[in-house]
């Protein structure tokens, strides 16, 4: 079961008596507190948990920023081809879409919920014998969260206001704010969580579900990555050489710490956010945005959709769901051809080229060949074994077996669960030819699918889901400690080349050696393995961008598709080509929301927009 109880601070009876029960995740108050509020310890929790909740909203990583903003890059594509929509996955947004002022709206909202937080336990005059940790801790989360709604901010936006200040509404001094240059803001980001880090928990035992010290250490390397990168000005007294050694500093000490490690299962990781329980042997899963509910009651809400939008597609016309086998989902990402080709042909050895046997583990998982669509009288023509041109029926119920992708007699599973073999002309599976590359460039992104083997099962078509998001995963953590000491020492270290031995390892794949041995084929190997070992975890599109090579990778990643029927559909094919060939320079950044335009009118919209 998930544990509820994130932090050993006592009681967790939140709230007082005439507020609702709720585990801490589950509340995000939409007023946080001020002065003379904050006098037990279950208040501090409670006004702390509406800091937190933003990360828990349908506007950041329950689906507009995680999936619509940060997830559509060279490797995943919206698939959705009868949508026309402005969508920021398929760059047609404008300053006015929708998706784009929620985000940039509810990450100013945690800002404003921590500075009033900050500022009144700041002034409260609780008894510490009162509490079960110094009272520090709960500011430096409240800190740390401040400045990583900075970040995602400043990486998204570019320029944008710094409120390091609790403001009134009312009052048009504080609405009025001119943007910060965003090499300011992230600076200004790096120092605070730096700051912070001394006063956070430093045991892990109940992460992932709040900051400790080793996440703070792991964001702040991240930060420091992006600063060193192509799109961030020169920050004065401080090189681009000076940050990647700090990004490799902080990395290290989250490695040097040893209190995480790779699981020994990738798709376990992503099987215990499904089964919405945490990691307690590894603690790959540094940080995750938690969702608790499913909303099939008034009491059980969230709003989280991962699972439902990004998944393996289950959509079936029966109300029976006791019997599905996925739950629903509208599985609207695809891996793109771009992704199948860095698991199955870039950065092997020649043995394995060679003979096309051994599949990537995390390809299996992140790229299944099925998905639950059913194929209700579908009827193909092919030669059976004995040579003979045959036409059969494929019957098989939707969201109830696994469905392969077909081309043909060409099925991307060595077998076909639920065969319907009393119609007439049915399909023999005898006949089935086993081919793991069918459909390759059109397969939805699994890696949270909603089986119910690993879900629990739900009793309606719901949406929204239990399904935890990764903030920062150990891998991550390995991967950037790799790149950003090849970038300042111009060569990986052992610790570096062994960090990308033991992640493809995993991944039951060798490491070719060769690769390994100087500053460029490494940085394009770590560049490559990052796509592999990341993808749909909302970290590409920034990799592209501070790797300056974001406009590029996207209009290939549009024109390189498949010609082979085999490998595509063209309906979807089409349509990815179509949304990447929308991307141009301004993508870098996206546009200042036009209602924040029109109440702040001190800021300026983005160039380009």
């Amino acid at each position: 079961m998930k544990i509820k109880s994130i932090l050993k601070l006592g009681t967790l009876a939140l709230l007082t008596a005439a507020l609702p029960a709720c585990s801490f995740l589950d509340t995000d108050p939409q007023i946080i507190p001020d002065d003379g509020y904050y006098n037990s310890e279950q208040k501090l929790i409670y006004g702390l948990a509406g800091v937190y909740g933003v990360l828990n909203s349908e506007a950041l990583y329950g689906n507009y920023y995680s999936l619509q903003i940060a997830n559509a890059d060279d490797l995943c594509y919206f698939n959705n081809y009868n949508n026309s929509e402005s969508r920021p996955d398929r760059y047609n947004h404008s300053a006015g879409t929708a998706a784009i002022y929620d985000t940039w709206s509810k990450l100013y909202e945690g800002i404003k919920n921590a500075n009033r937080y900050i500022e009144a336990v700041e002034k409260t005059e609780i008894d510490p014998e009162k509490l079960s940790v110094d009272i520090g801790l709960y500011i430096a989360e409240a800190r740390f969260l401040r400045a990583y709604y900075h970040f995602l901010l400043a990486q998204a936006w570019g320029d944008v206001p710094l409120r390091v200040k609790a403001t009134t509404s009312p009052n048009p001094n504080d609405v009025q704010m001119a943007a910060t240059p965003q090499e300011q803001v992230l600076k200004w980001c790096a120092d605070e969580i730096e700051a912070t880090i001394p006063d956070l928990y430093e045991p892990i035992d109940n992460t992932p579900s709040r900051v400790s010290q080793t996440v703070a250490q792991g964001i702040l390397a991240r930060v420091y990555l992006f600063m060193a990168g192509e799109s961030v000005k020169q920050i004065d007294g401080l090189d681009k050489k000076e940050m990647y050694r700090r990004a490799a500093y902080w990395a290290n000490e989250v490695i040097a710490s040893h209190k995480h490690d790779l699981n020994e299962s990738y798709e376990e990781i992503f099987i215990n956010m499904i089964r919405d329980q945490y990691d307690t042997q590894f603690h790959e899963s540094m940080w995750e945005a938690e969702f608790l509910g499913d909303r099939t009651s008034a009491t059980d809400w969230t709003n989280g959709r991962i699972g439902d939008l990004i998944g393996l597609r289950s959509q079936s016309r029966t109300t029976n769901y006791s019997e599905w086998a996925c739950n629903y989902s509208y599985g609207y990402y695809n891996g793109s051809y771009t992704l199948w080709q860095l698991y199955w042909e870039n950065d092997r050895t020649a043995d394995e080229t060679a003979s096309a046997t051994v599949i990537d583990k995390r390809l299996t998982w992140n790229l299944p060949g099925y998905n639950y669509r059913g194929m209700n009288n579908q009827k193909i023509s092919y030669k059976n074994k004995a040579g003979e041109t045959v036409t059969r029926y494929l019957q098989q119920t939707q969201s109830m077996f696994k469905t392969p992708w077909v081309y043909n007699n060409n099925f991307a599973m060595p077998d076909i669960e639920g065969l319907d073999q009393t119609i007439e002309d049915a399909f023999d599976p005898a006949d089935l030819v086993y081919d793991p590359t069918v459909m390759c460039a059109v397969r939805n992104a699994g890696k949270w699918r909603r089986e119910t083997v690993y879900e629990k099962q739900m009793s309606a078509k719901s949406l929204y889901t239990t399904i935890n998001f990764p903030i920062l995963r150990y891998a991550d953590v390995l991967l950037m400690y790799a790149e950003a000491i090849n970038e300042y020492a111009e060569a990986p270290d052992d610790q570096a080349k062994e960090a990308i031995r033991e992640i493809r390892k995993r991944a039951g794949v060798k490491t070719n050696e060769s690769l390994l041995g100087d500053y460029r084929s490494f940085r394009d190997l770590v560049r490559n393995e990052r796509g592999r070992e990341l993808a749909f975890e909302g970290l590409r599109k920034w990799d592209l961008i501070r790797w300056g090579t974001f406009v590029e990778k996207m209009h290939n990643a549009g024109t390189n598709q498949p010609t082979e029927n085999k490998y595509r559909n063209v309906s979807y094919t089409n349509y990815a080509s179509a949304n990447y060939a929308n991307v141009t320079a301004r993508h870098i950044y996206l546009p200042i929301p036009t209602k924040e335009l029109a109440v702040n009118h001190a800021l300026r919209q983005n160039p380009l927009w």
